[in-house]
């Protein structure tokens, strides 16, 4: 079973592909818009890759309140054992 940690790296490792910010500069406590500033392409991008995992955040939670780890907690949340994928 995939751990949290393990949630995270994966979340960092999508941010860092679509964004191409190191990955030990994305933090969990990072706004995705603001503090890392991702772009609307990078973000949907992002959204897309997340739901290639069974992740989905919903439009009213995308803004500059969103964290990492609120994907992660996300990511966590939302995939199942039967959407499990191995790790980045």
């Amino acid at each position: 079973m995939i751990g949290e940690r393990d949630h995270e790296r994966q979340v960092k490792a999508l941010i860092h592909q679509v964004s191409g910010i190191p990955i030990d500069r994305i933090g969990l406590n990072d706004s995705v818009i603001v503090t890392l500033g991702l772009d609307s392409v990078e973000m949907i991008d992002l959204l897309m890759q997340l739901e290639t995992f069974g992740v989905t955040i919903p439009s009213v939670q995308i803004d500059a309140a969103l964290t990492v780890s609120d994907i992660v907690e996300r990511f966590v949340d939302g995939a199942g054992p039967e959407r499990d994928h191995p790790t980045l």
